[in-house]
């Protein structure tokens, strides 16, 4: 086999990695190149191509550096970006342009290609929209020391027909994981994910009008009632909100009290 034909046979897998799955179920693709399938190291090549795909995703770093810092500790960069850039081939799909636009394409990627069942896998998909959500919001992602929110005195009167409404903007995400805990974990030299316990975690990411940047933790109840609060029409009463949850329009008063909480936070307020 000459130089050319091997040359030729690299840059073919590196540009498309589904070949290299094909190569390895039909080594006689390889010899119909003239290239000797026992002489030609496929896993090498594969490697190779998620290192150049990581290479290309460089520009991530400024808002996902946990994120690479997890994908390192845990072993799964290379893995990760090679079965990106093997399914980007298979789809025929191009990168973004813009980070914003790569950041949000990978997203979409990790969440049909992890294993929620493996630790590492859960903490990734935790952490890179945990920092995600602080660059969406415009705040450095390298931050971890976030105020306590102050709240407001008094609690509000609420009535059946009061309509609450999103004060400021919110992103909201269920974890299994407190991706906090990840970042300063992963201040460490030697990290040890297993320290990091799953769960069930509710998180908001609040920039309210004083521009300051807020990470709440809710129950089940507070964050699906703000989720409905940040929902399409944003004019739902307390009565719509009631009906929504339990087929009735009276509010209940554990309803009445999860609003009057959230509005004493100062993350709604009501018309």
């Amino acid at each position: 086999m000459s130089a050319s034909q091997v040359h030729a046979v690299i840059a073919a897998g590196l540009e498309d990695p589904t070949l290299l799955e094909r190569w390895r179920r039909e080594p006689d693709l390889l010899r119909k190149c003239g290239v000797d399938p026992a002489s030609f190291d496929l896993d090498a090549i594969w490697k190779f191509a998620g290192l150049s795909t990581k290479v290309r995703h460089n520009g991530l770093r400024a808002d996902l550096p946990l994120t690479f810092r997890l994908l390192n500790v845990a072993g799964l960069e290379i893995d990760v970006f090679a079965s990106y850039a093997a399914h980007c081939a298979a789809e025929g799909k191009v990168y973004a342009a813009t980070s914003d636009a790569r950041s949000q394409d990978l997203l979409l990627f990790l969440e049909q290609w992890l294993d929620f069942d493996k630790h590492e896998h859960a903490l990734l998909w935790d952490l890179m929209r945990h920092e995600l959500a602080l660059s969406r919001l415009g705040t450095v992602s390298r931050r971890t020391d976030f105020p306590v929110c102050p709240g407001q005195a008094g609690m509000p009167v609420l009535r059946a027909a009061s309509v609450p409404r999103l004060c400021g903007d919110i992103v909201l995400h269920e974890m299994r994981s407190d991706p906090r805990i990840t970042g300063a974990l992963l201040q460490q030299k030697n990290p040890n994910l297993n320290e990091v316990v799953l769960g069930e975690f509710y998180f908001c990411y609040w920039r309210g009008a004083a521009e300051e940047l807020f990470i709440l933790e809710f129950d089940e109840l507070g964050f699906y009632l703000l989720a409905m609060v940040n929902g399409v029409d944003g004019a739902r009463s307390a009565a719509d909100l009631a009906h929504l949850i339990s087929g009735r329009r009276r509010p209940s008063p554990a309803l009445l009290g999860a609003l009057s909480q959230l509005a004493a936070i100062g993350i709604i307020a009501f018309d």
